[in-house]
């Protein structure tokens, strides 16, 4: 390198004070962003954490399965009436490159989550306008169900490979109560849980989201129920609190096999449960195969 091309070292320096002061105000942001959201959960009475203490994306959402990792931070929750959760959190996933340097580069895509649990276990269905949701899951053209509601049919897509239970989910009402959303969120729905996806959103407003989520919640029509009636639930029929089914495990086995986590499980989520005490199952009914067991412990 002749003298001429050489970089003059106040130049250096002056790159390497700003991307430290890109960074100090980045942690800034963050470190502002969790203090806030901490005080929206304590005005509301609900609990708080900085990190996720439930293991959200072991939930097999499309949008948990994204990207070459995961990040949950800043979440808040409640107990519902029916004893059943609701939580919210901030959500990424990321993609990893590497630079001409051989430097390793993240990128980021962000969302707002809210997830309440069903009084249920029940087919995979997603309800999503198109826009940022859809992009990033690459859902354009996957089979849309039509409604006889020409409206919903232009501001959302419904998706399903149970379509009655699709269309029997979606009722008359549940349109109404989608349709004055105004297309700004996805639905999600796949075993016990409802997932709720936005772009990401102030601390102020996500109260605000995870009632979306339990108002959903309320308007799932009777007839969901006495059709698709929930396996868990207690000697009383009251229905029991998300618990810990093995359903990390089955993904650390089938990832330590290199096969694809969810091909690993039946197709027919619902028809062995109670068949044997023996067997294994995952957050959403699912049989799970036995494999060798290898932690799967690299990812976040």
């Amino acid at each position: 390198m002749s003298e001429h091309s050489r970089v003059p070292p106040v130049v250096v320096v002056l790159l390497l004070c700003a991307l430290l002061a890109v960074a100090a105000l980045q942690w800034v942001s963050r470190h502002r962003h969790a203090q806030d959201m901490a005080t929206v959960a304590a005005r509301h009475g609900f609990d708080y954490s900085p990190s996720d203490p439930f293991g959200s994306t072991r939930v097999a959402f499309g949008l948990f399965r994204k990207g070459d990792g995961r990040v949950v931070e800043n979440v808040m929750w409640r107990e519902r009436a029916d004893g059943l959760a609701t939580r919210a959190f901030d959500f990424s996933f990321y993609v990893e490159r590497r630079d001409e340097t051989g430097a390793t580069r993240r990128t980021h895509t962000r969302f707002t989550c809210a997830m309440a649990q069903l009084d249920g276990a029940w087919p995979e269905v997603s309800i999503t306008r198109e826009g940022f949701v859809e992009k990033a899951l690459d859902l354009f053209g996957l089979g849309d169900i039509e409604l006889e509601s020409d409206e919903f049919n232009r501001r959302f897509a419904l998706r399903s490979p149970d379509r009655r239970f699709a269309v029997t989910l979606v009722d008359a009402r549940m349109i109404d109560f989608l349709l004055s959303t105004e297309g700004r969120f996805a639905f999600f729905v796949k075993g016990r849980w409802l997932l709720v996806a936005s772009d990401p959103l102030p601390p102020e407003l996500v109260p605000g989201l995870m009632g979306v989520a339990e108002a959903f919640v309320a308007h799932v029509p009777r007839v969901v129920h006495e059709l698709w009636p929930s396996p868990f639930r207690d000697e009383q029929g009251r229905p029991l609190a998300a618990g810990d089914e093995g359903y990390g495990e089955a993904l650390a086995r089938a990832e330590a096999a290199e096969a694809d986590p969810w091909g690993t499980l039946r197709s027919s989520p619902y028809e062995a449960l109670g068949a044997d005490e023996r067997v294994e199952y995952d957050l959403d009914g699912n049989v799970v195969e036995p494999k060798p067991e290898d932690p799967w412990s690299d990812q976040t």
